[in-house]
């Protein structure tokens, strides 16, 4: 039976004819609503993967800095010596296109004590806190401007204040520990959550560089390290061997993931993740679409059986297999790509699934997919259904006369 548009019209109707049971309708549109529901959720769970991986790195690195300069230590030092800051240099780091701030940083470590108890905190004294506020969320105060002055201020993490019984507008007295002690009553300014605390060892409070320049005995020209926000952490690499042929031979440049190697460790491991979730996706998808096929055939056996015995081949049966198939994969890939079109808005404009930003840095589910990254993935979906429905079309096809024709 040669092939022809009427033959392909008539294979149609005999698989797909109004008369068709209310079986075969149910697990077509199964099939239909499972390839929706597999596209939606691997694109949205591949879309949080890369939020997980994008936002973390990116926020923590406007908290800690992706890349930091500073002096190397050696080992008979028992302290690292302060960097000296050259405004050459510094001008020069902020010339890189990369580059978003360069801040002056002094580290010390210091008890803060009040009528209920102690803590120990790692003060970070900066200039200018970056907007808006990079650690976590501000939850109470603003951030001062902190110029060259006698500001005696902190902002502290929300669950050293909850421990110490502190709130805003109250005095924290704060011992550094030198020789001789010093001590320094300063004023909570500002509450903030202080996410990823055990990647930095112990609470960050943020004071006035000012302050910490005058407990040390520094000049203004001193810091602990220079601290640089990037605009894509996933440059750090790159932009660090830039800069490190600019440094003398004394200083070095750490990225971030040098610093908090099991951060990246714990972000790399959603890739697993997503692999996982693929294979699931992918088993469940390809086995209701050809479940959905190979019934259509078998409710349709007697009228192809009849149409093989007058010379009807394999070829052409299988293609109208293909094309019923393809047809309800295409259904599926809309309906799909509908669903994660609303649930990415609704969860970017209305933040409807929230996280604890003391675990995971995040107040809510972030979700980051580029145009390409959906091309890509849609693309190699719809290539890789369409050969695994050609191969159980033909598969189908290949059921003798006698197989598919019953006497009664």
């Amino acid at each position: 039976m040669a092939w022809s548009p009427e033959l392909r019209k008539l294979l149609n109707r005999t698989l797909t004819g109004s008369h068709a049971g209310q079986h075969t309708r149910t697990v077509q549109r199964l099939a239909v609503l499972s390839t929706a529901a597999g596209i939606c959720l691997y694109l949205l769970g591949h879309a949080v993967v890369n939020g997980f991986q994008w936002e973390i790195p990116q926020r923590m690195g406007r908290f800690w800095g992706h890349l930091q300069v500073r002096n190397l230590q050696t080992t008979e030092q028992e302290y690292r010596e302060p960097l000296k800051v050259h405004q050459s240099l510094r001008r020069t780091l902020e010339q890189e296109p990369e580059v978003v701030r360069v801040s002056p940083v002094i580290l010390v470590p210091a008890l803060a004590q009040t009528k209920v108890g102690m803590e120990g905190l790692l003060l970070k004294g900066m200039d200018t806190v970056p907007q808006p506020f990079p650690a976590g969320t501000l939850i109470q105060g603003k951030i001062p401007p902190w110029p060259q002055g006698n500001a005696q201020e902190i902002i502290l993490p929300q669950d050293v204040a909850n421990d110490l019984h502190l709130k805003l507008g109250d005095k924290l007295t704060v011992y550094f520990m030198q020789e001789p002690v010093r001590m320094r009553s300063l004023r909570v300014v500002g509450l903030f959550e202080m996410p990823m605390q055990s990647e930095l060892g112990r609470p960050v409070a943020l004071v006035p560089a000012a302050l910490l320049s005058r407990i040390l005995g520094w000049g203004p020209d001193r810091c602990s390290h220079l601290e640089l926000e990037l605009k894509n952490f996933e440059r750090m690499a790159s932009v660090r061997d830039r800069i490190e042929t600019m440094l003398p031979v004394q200083q070095e440049c750490l990225t971030l993931q040098d610093q908090m190697p099991s951060l990246f460790e714990w972000l790399n491991f959603f890739d697993t993740n997503r692999l996982v979730l693929l294979l699931l996706l992918a088993s469940v998808g390809a086995v209701n679409l050809i479940s959905a096929l190979f019934i259509l055939l078998l409710e349709r056996q007697n009228s192809l059986g009849i149409l093989q015995s007058l010379g009807l081949r394999s070829g052409p049966l299988a293609l109208v297999v293909w094309q019923l198939g393809m047809r309800m994969v295409l259904q599926g890939w809309l309906l799909g790509n509908l669903c994660l079109g609303i649930l990415m808005f609704s969860q970017i404009r209305y933040r409807w699934f929230g996280l604890d930003p003391g675990s995971y840095y995040l107040d809510a589910v972030p979700l980051r997919l580029a145009w390409s990254e959906w091309a890509l993935v849609n693309g190699w979906a719809l290539a890789a259904t369409a050969i695994l429905l050609y191969l159980a079309a033909f598969f189908f096809a290949q059921r003798t006369v006698d197989r598919n024709i019953k006497f009664s």
